[in-house]
């Protein structure tokens, strides 16, 4: 969903605010570059600067960088809506936020996000 109103609430998960800085970047180019908000164990919110030359994609594989000490990476996940936070000024950058639920997470990948709930 790329369109500017947020979709119905249909989560499954409760979601948790993110405390500190975590970031997430999108594969295989690394052109969107945000910061997590929320995340569930079904997904995650996170906000990002955005030009035209940023893809709406509907899935995307990211890469989630935490504190220094681990990386959670090749993600698989589907865009469930990409929507303008701020208006960019003509000719210039906004803020989107973008949600994504995550799909067929490897034992690994679910066992690095588990730490997350567990800190």
């Amino acid at each position: 969903m790329t369109d500017d109103a947020m979709p119905n609430e249909n989560r499954r998960y409760q979601r948790y605010a993110i405390k500190g800085d975590i970031l997430i970047t999108s594969r295989p180019l690394f052109h969107t570059v945000g910061k997590l908000r929320d995340i569930s164990y079904g997904g995650v919110g996170f906000e990002y600067v955005a030009n035209s030359e940023n893809a709406r994609l509907e899935t995307v594989e990211v890469d989630m960088l935490f504190r220094k000490q681990f990386q959670l990476r090749r993600i698989p996940c589907r865009v469930a809506y990409d929507i303008s936070v701020e208006q960019p000024p003509a000719g210039g950058v906004g803020t989107r936020r973008c949600g994504l639920e995550f799909r067929k997470l490897s034992d690994q990948q679910a066992s690095l996000l588990s730490l997350i709930f567990g800190s």
